[in-house]
């Protein structure tokens, strides 16, 4: 079974529009898998949801075509609790504002990233949207075979990261739908030591979040071959936009995560535990 089948991007696509190119699909949900991401096989489950443009509002009742028309669109989907709390809320609650918070900062981040890939994208005509509107370069290339062993590296309780705040990402991330590492070289959501940056900057039990893609990109990326340069390429878009996008994303879902941008060193993102007003109660 193609990528284009198992995620719902079938012949007629998600919306019953114009056929999808299978091996367009598979080209993306391939550079997905690589990013790390979750993909919503067959349109159910928390992640990247592959299916056909509709016709934007403003050509619909003109008449006039839409370009984008039947195309490949991605629309992320947070996880089941918070779906079924929107869907149960007005569109003013704090719940159905979390959602699309969680919708557009991920649309926005598969924006980001998936260029790194050789693939061209535009907004689509729906909050949190994506249009595929080409293959525009090569993917990165990357092993098929079996990883190199990898070092498994801390977890986040033993590099200092407090209880309370593991606890916290781990309950935004799966309202989020957003995978959380188990140590920090494993694929998704990661929490590394916070260093101060100051001697008055008490960081103790927070945590510094980023993201790991893929094992197959990372290692790819680390390798001395010609095709890494790419590979490394992709990799920095990957984390750059993920990093930008989950603490807009793990903030609407519970957890005060806020930025400390020192001068001289790289910005932290740090979480500090859950937040006072979490938009669902656990």
């Amino acid at each position: 079974m193609t990528a284009a089948a198992s995620s719902g991007a079938g012949r007629d696509g998600r919306d019953g529009g114009a056929r999808i190119d299978p091996l367009l699909a598979d080209r993306v949900t391939e550079a997905l898998l690589l990013a790390g991401l979750p993909v919503a096989h067959g349109g159910h489950g928390p992640g990247v949801r592959l299916g056909s443009a509709r016709p934007s509002d403003d050509s619909g009742d003109s008449g006039e075509s839409d370009d984008f028309a039947g195309l490949l669109v991605l629309h992320w989907k947070p996880g089941p609790r918070l779906v079924a709390a929107a869907a149960m809320e007005g569109p003013e609650d704090p719940v159905a504002s979390a959602r699309r918070v969680v919708t557009a900062s991920m649309g926005n981040a598969l924006a980001e990233l998936l260029p790194g890939f050789g693939i061209e994208v535009v907004p689509g005509s729906a909050g949190g949207e994506v249009r595929v509107v080409r293959v525009s370069g090569p993917a990165p290339a990357v092993g098929s075979g079996g990883l190199a062993a990898a070092t498994v590296g801390a977890r986040p309780q033993e590099s200092g990261v407090g209880a309370d705040v593991v606890a916290a990402v781990r309950r935004a991330a799966a309202l989020a739908g957003l995978p959380v590492a188990d140590h920090l070289s494993a694929p998704g959501i990661t929490l590394g030591p916070c260093p101060p940056v100051d001697d008055g900057d008490d960081t103790t039990g927070l945590a510094d979040l980023g993201w790991n893609p893929s094992r197959r990109l990372s290692t790819a990326a680390a390798d001395d071959g010609p095709a890494a340069e790419q590979a490394a390429r992709a990799c920095t878009a990957v984390r750059d936009a993920m990093r930008h996008a989950i603490g807009s994303v793990l903030g609407a879902c519970g957890l005060d995560a806020r930025w400390r941008r020192p001068t001289g060193i790289p910005y932290q993102l740090r979480a500090h535990g859950p937040a006072e007003q979490p938009p669902i109660r656990h």
